[in-house]
């Protein structure tokens, strides 16, 4: 099973490069690659790390075994296949791109079938778990509502709340559920409130589905929903920071690689809310949108993906190599990667984000495409290296 989530996984980090190289296209006038770019980035990209990073941490956390994984084996072909199909196809050849997103449909629902089976199987209770199934029932909607996209081209009205509710509910669900327990793990501490923890999940559920339908219906619920995902994430981000900050169970060095990335990743969710709040009381430049998007996208999701990968990542290898190689096997996980590199990546990406949030807003070409180049330096340099490690544990 490790050997098919770090498959997963690496298929996850091809489509990352491949989404940064049609991006910057984009920034020289290449807009037929727009779709491709975001869906290789969000689908190709994000997704993939969830459904692998799910298929991993929830037989963990619950204790007992994946529920099935003949249908964890399908969805990796399924997914990756529609993935591609739907890439190269939309929007120009719609019958071909349908057959795409139907397969990622499928692999979805196989996918929000195996974690919830898993976890109706669980051997404990945990805050965590209801995170997890309402993250992959979000996105199995969301999928659906992409899929009659390709097929009924007149619902596009409703694709507000296609992106809202992935992004939202399915994204920035997940996100929540594994950085509240990944982040006290990681400076070896607890969890400041699991009881917060609770209502920022409420909170955020009935929040995605008002703010997904109330952008394509009603401008008020859109911003009532607004202001209560603004108080959850606040909530949210308070919690984070009071448990880093907490006495720690164990000494440890310095701020690790995972929690720098996470911690940065706290300010964007900040800083994105503020922004969308903006641009629903305000009529800002479609600029501001495109940097509201990536401020989202890049500094929030992805920079919180990439934190978790260099825990992820080389703990998986290490268990395999460990099995493989016996004595022969590194010590620890984190031989695997350089500390070294990782801070480079953490400072060149963000310099980058910032870099390419203020060159949209501000409508400067030349920053833009400065800021692309540095997060695309960053993605390729981290991506080369998680490459490495996966090939060194022998899954690809």
């Amino acid at each position: 099973m490790i050997a098919l989530i770090l498959r997963f996984l690496a298929a996850a980090l091809v489509y990352l490069i491949i989404a940064l190289l049609l991006g910057i296209a984009q920034i020289f006038n290449f807009s037929f690659f727009t779709p491709a770019h975001v869906h290789l980035a969000f689908v190709g990209f994000i997704c993939s790390v969830i459904i692998a990073t799910m298929y991993q941490q929830v037989p963990t956390l619950t204790g007992a075994e994946l529920y099935s994984r003949r249908a964890a084996m399908t969805s990796f072909w399924l997914f990756n296949a529609g993935m591609v199909i739907f890439a190269v196809s939309y929007p120009k050849f719609q019958l071909l791109a349908s057959l795409g997103a139907l397969l990622l449909l499928a692999a979805f629902y196989l996918f929000t079938y195996n974690v919830i089976a898993t976890i109706s199987n669980r051997k404990g209770e945990s805050y965590v778990f209801k995170f997890y199934a309402a993250s992959s029932i979000f996105l199995s909607i969301a999928s659906t509502l992409g899929f009659l996209f390709t097929v009924k081209p007149s619902l596009m009205g409703y694709r507000p709340a296609h992106v809202h509710l992935a992004l939202v509910g399915g994204v920035a669900l997940i996100i929540a559920g594994a950085m509240s327990w990944m982040l006290p793990m990681v400076v070896v501490k607890e969890i400041y409130s699991k009881r917060w923890l609770n209502y920022v999940f409420y909170v955020t559920v009935v929040a995605s589905f008002g703010l997904a339908f109330g952008l394509v219906l009603s401008k008020t619920l859109a911003l009532l929903s607004g202001m209560a995902l603004l108080a959850a994430v606040l909530l949210f981000i308070y919690d984070m920071i009071k448990s880093y900050t907490a006495p720690t169970k164990a000494p440890f060095r310095g701020t690790p690689v995972e929690a720098r990335f996470f911690l940065a990743a706290l300010a964007y969710l900040a800083l994105t809310l503020l922004l969308g709040l903006a641009l629903v009381l305000l009529p800002l430049s479609r600029g501001v949108v495109i940097a509201h998007a990536h401020i989202a996208a890049l500094g929030f999701v992805v920079q919180t993906v990439i934190g978790g990968l260099y825990h992820v990542i080389p703990t998986l290898a290490w268990t395999r190599l460990i099995a493989r190689e016996k004595e022969r096997a590194p010590a620890s996980f984190k031989e695997l990667f350089s500390a070294e590199r990782s801070r480079w990546v953490f400072t060149a990406f963000n310099i980058g984000t910032l870099l390419l949030a203020s060159g949209f807003a501000f409508a400067i070409k030349g920053v833009t495409l400065l800021g692309a180049l540095f997060v695309a330096l960053a993605c390729v340099a981290f991506s080369a290296e998680m490459l490495g490690v996966i090939r060194r544990a022998g899954a690809i």
